[in-house]
């Protein structure tokens, strides 16, 4: 005899369906249970466009999104999708509103780069023997290189390397 079907919620498969899992699609028996959360998600009073929001995994990186949705899904995880609603039109206050003003500016900037040498540039540029940008607008002060506007100078290994001239080197100067 054949296990009764049960009528799941429509929307609750495309939604699964359309969820990213970012190349590592799950197997038929976790499909089916997340077929399921969802739709129980669903008939329990949230919106396909909330739910599609609280299970966005954005930039993170995850082994398994699979996984991931299933425990999001969970009974115990899922939050009521009116506070959830609230939550999210209610608008930034205090050290969230400034902390997401910051994450949003260094997004516009670009990728962190947090072991990035900021002088690294200038040293590769001497290297080459170019000029650097901005050096017509500083007279030369006829102690370094008048190309590269850098001295030769010791590091903290005791090898000479190319150093911005104080006093004529645009970077300098401001």
């Amino acid at each position: 005899m054949a296990p009764p079907s049960v009528e799941l919620h429509p929307q609750a498969e495309p939604l699964v369906a359309a969820l990213d899992f970012r190349g590592r699609p799950p197997g038929s028996k976790q499909r089916r249970q997340l077929v399921a959360l969802a739709a129980a998600a669903l008939d329990a009073g949230w919106v396909e466009q909330d739910l599609r929001a609280y299970l966005d995994l954005g930039g993170a990186a995850v082994n398994s999104a699979a996984a991931v949705y299933a425990h999001r899904l969970a009974a115990d995880e899922l939050p009521d999708p009116a506070t959830f609603r609230e939550a999210a039109r209610r608008p930034l206050e205090g050290t969230d509103a400034v902390v997401d003003g910051w994450m949003d500016l260094a997004g516009r900037s670009g990728p962190h780069k947090p072991y990035q040498d900021p002088w690294g540039h200038l040293e590769a540029q001497a290297a080459a023997g170019e000029r650097p940008a901005g050096w017509e607008k500083w007279k030369h002060c006829g102690q370094c290189d008048e190309v590269t506007r850098c001295q030769l100078k010791p590091d903290n290994a005791g090898e000479l390397r190319p150093s911005p001239c104080g006093r004529c080197h645009p970077a300098m100067r401001f």
